[in-house]
């Protein structure tokens, strides 16, 4: 029999193994939290991504390429509507007519942001949108970007979108934002650079690991002072935003940086397989470039980068188990062609690269599997002899038609001179885009030149120079102000502005600055020869004429 003595043992015995478990628990909790390790990705993606060619969209097509491409952590930028809802958006003023091609004298509510598309083709992203995004990728997060009140912004996601705060690294931009956001319940918080004046290096370490932050990003002209190598020596994880270039990355990281914010480069280029083994191409000095779009007329034009002494590479075509050569790339059908890279170690398959090329009579285009959209945006270029003489142009039309320069509305072929050419941002083609009051800009470097400048410059300032005839002319971007050797400055009514980074200018601009009449009409713009006078009735037919060239 048990007795009293034995039962009162018995419950306390089973309260102090309960204590214990307990106790245990919480130490084991305990520990795993200290003992969190912080998990980094190599590549942000920049404004959600940078997307056929358009770069810091934040778009809904941006972000679902985004993560489509693999990216696990996304950059976005965000500001509050005049409602108080959070929607993608870079900034109110600077940039609202680059990214949506209308003004924004002030806030607007969300629903009629949503009445905006980016750069007239993709579909602007609220935090609504993000947050059913977010809902379906648990494994991707966001870093948040905001000029305007970004504790009230961050506020407003922990109250509205309490779920998704684990998904989202906020940025904050002075050492007193910390606190407040951290009270929010954000875990991983980034210091980013960019806001700051004074930077007292010493003051930001100490405060960075005291807090425990998670990064610290710093733009990449801030990198010349050190940053990168003594901020990684206390241990502390730097990224460098913006960088597009696989070099440049690669540099800031041999000096210190964990990794990039980028909307081009792709995650897998920095992880896996691709980040020892890609294609590269060499020039005459010797230098050796990760390839990304390049005009090749052999296979042995190509270089395996990274292959080891043991290791062999091949090239295969359309899923074709045949290893390619350059009698296969002569045998080539005209457009484009998947092209895979192969590295075999003793006879077993280390890995495989993916590429894209395009054969053009002759000639043959590589590209990185990220520039496909390149290919698939190309459009075959009509001869200026022959489309006037199958539109039955009269020769006198034709004759200045010849002389002159024309472009249109969303298309990036111009022709100067009678020789198609085109518009280009870097590698990507670059569309002739409507401007405010249905005016047409046009790339301004490129057209000048076309149009006999000499020369065009852009300064760290956006002041643009601008060489015609021996005689110098000045304007700066977001300016109507042209200034002409020691003239008084003309005032023109479309000011210079910055789209995708290129500057973009109207007819009345190449007017003033060359003396050439033009016409605009039906979505054409044409600048008729030097001095030509036209005569009455003529527009018509050189405007129906021009149609024959697009």
């Amino acid at each position: 029999m048990i007795t009293a003595k034995q039962r009162r043992y018995s419950a306390a015995l089973r309260i102090g193994v309960i204590t214990l478990i307990l106790i245990i628990a919480r130490i084991t909790t305990a520990s795993a939290d200290d003992l969190h390790e912080n998990v980094y990705e190599k590549i942000i993606a920049h404004g959600g991504s940078t997307y056929h060619g358009y770069e810091t969209t934040n778009s809904v097509e941006a972000i679902n390429y985004a993560i489509q491409s693999g990216y696990k952590v996304i950059e976005l930028d965000m500001e509050l509507s005049s409602d108080n809802k959070i929607i993608m958006l870079h900034d109110w003023d600077r940039t609202a007519v680059h990214y949506y091609n209308t003004s924004l004298p002030k806030k607007i509510s969300q629903r009629n942001f949503m009445k905006l598309s980016v750069h007239g083709k993709f579909e602007v992203l609220t935090f609504d949108k993000l947050a059913e995004i977010l809902e379906n990728n648990s494994e991707i997060r966001i870093v948040t970007d905001t000029k305007g009140n970004n504790l009230e912004l961050l506020s407003i996601i922990k109250k509205e979108y309490p779920t998704l705060v684990k998904q989202i690294i906020p940025q904050i931009y002075d050492y007193d934002q910390w606190a407040i956001v951290k009270e929010m319940g954000y875990s991983d918080i980034i210091f980013t650079l960019y806001a700051m004046h004074d930077i007292e290096e010493e003051k930001l370490i100490s405060f960075v690991k005291k807090n425990d932050i998670y990064a610290v990003t710093i733009p990449d002209y801030l990198v010349e002072r050190g940053y990168c190598s003594s901020f990684s020596e206390q241990g502390i994880q730097v990224y460098v935003h913006t960088v597009s270039d696989y070099e440049d990355a690669l540099q800031y990281m041999e000096q210190g940086a964990y990794g990039v914010y980028s909307g081009i480069l792709l995650p897998e280029e920095f992880a896996g397989f691709e980040k020892d083994c890609y294609l590269a191409v060499g020039d005459d000095n010797g230098t050796v470039e990760k390839l990304t779009d390049e005009k090749i007329e052999s296979l042995k034009d190509l270089i395996i980068h990274g292959t080891k002494g043991d290791e062999t590479g091949y090239f295969f075509i359309d899923g074709s188990g045949q290893i390619a050569d350059d009698v296969t790339l002569s045998g080539l059908s005209t457009g484009k062609h998947e092209l895979k890279v192969k590295v075999f170690r003793d006879g077993i398959l280390r890995g495989d690269i993916n590429y894209f090329i395009c054969k053009d009579d002759d000639k043959f285009r590589i590209l990185h599997k990220k520039y496909e959209y390149r290919i698939d945006e190309a459009k075959e270029e009509k001869e200026f002899t022959s489309a006037m003489i199958d539109g039955r142009v009269p020769q006198e039309i034709s004759d200045i038609l010849k002389c002159s320069l024309i472009a249109k509305k969303g298309e990036y072929v111009f022709y100067s001179e009678g020789k198609a050419k085109c518009y280009m941002n870097g590698d990507d083609v670059f569309p002739v885009r409507e401007g405010s009051f249905g005016k047409l800009l046009i790339p301004l470097s490129t057209t000048a030149q076309c149009l006999g400048a000499d020369s065009v410059t852009m300064s760290r300032d956006k002041d643009i120079s601008i060489i015609n005839n021996n005689e110098k002319s000045m304007i700066m971007i977001n300016s109507s102000l042209l200034r002409k050797g020691f003239a008084r400055p003309v005032r023109i009514s479309m000011p210079v502005v910055l789209y995708l980074n290129k500057a973009m200018a109207g007819g009345e601009f190449y007017k003033y600055l060359t003396g050439r009449s033009f016409i605009e009409k039906e979505d054409l713009i044409i600048f008729l020869p030097h001095k030509m006078k036209m005569e009455s009735g003529m527009e018509n037919s050189i405007i129906k004429a021009a149609n024959n060239l697009f």
